[in-house]
């Protein structure tokens, strides 16, 4: 009875979060640093099969495992974001691609974060380190959800987070070629500072509650081994 009693508590203790992991050099990382902080993680990668190949799948499914020997979960959402990324190329302005992208990412993230019984989001994003990672639009791609976002590398520059990765070795398999979902159709000129009422004026016209709910139709759960 005592035992039952302590394991509950425990249980109610743990923090579970929602890390994006992407197949690269940060996010892994971050997700080593959350968990060193004691934090259960749920594994979430989205890609752009058929659009391109499995290969960012295979290293995401390689980085959960070297990753599980710093935390215990395994699980891993596999999450198609070709078809949003389709419907949306054709109908907005392309610089604003990746910050919509984004958006779309934070919304589906937050539903399976309800659904795990997570409190916030973990990304491997650090300030300024690409065109769509400025403050302001960090700022509006948050705005997309009400569930808090914990960005564990904001502060560290890129030699940093390559010398972390190398350390808890995700390095060899982050520089593996992949297609990145995010650059799947974004042109070379992207906003920078992009304001937060001209992207909730373009969603106004875009079938968002819609495009997630088919996204989530197509989840798919792995438990890595």
């Amino acid at each position: 009875m005592f035992k039952t009693f302590i394991y509950y508590i425990f249980m109610w203790m743990v923090i579970r979060a929602i890390s994006l992991i992407s197949g690269g050099i940060d996010s892994p990382v971050s997700s080593y640093l959350m968990l060193r902080r004691g934090v259960e993680l749920i594994y979430l990668h989205f890609h752009s099969f058929p659009l391109v190949s499995r290969s960012s799948i295979y290293k995401a499914m390689q980085l959960v495992k070297i990753l599980s020997s710093h935390g215990p979960t395994r699980i891993l959402y596999l999450m198609p974001l070709a078809e949003i990324q389709s419907y949306l190329r054709t109908r907005i302005d392309p610089r604003y691609l990746v910050i919509l992208y984004r958006r779309f990412m934070l919304r589906i993230a937050e539903r399976i974060a309800k659904r795990e019984g997570a409190i916030f989001l973990v990304t491997g994003e650090s300030l300024a380190q690409v065109s769509s990672q400025t403050l302001q639009n960090l700022r509006v791609i948050e705005s997309a959800v009400r569930i808090p976002i914990l960005r564990p590398l904001i502060g560290f520059d890129k030699e940093e987070i390559m010398s972390l990765a190398r350390e808890i070795g995700t390095y060899d398999v982050s520089i593996k070629p992949q297609e990145d979902c995010c650059t799947l159709f974004v042109p070379r000129r992207q906003a920078t500072a992009a304001k937060l009422e001209e992207v909730e004026a373009i969603e106004k016209f875009l079938p968002v509650e819609e495009l997630v709910a088919r996204a989530l139709e197509k989840i798919e759960i792995v438990k890595v081994s």
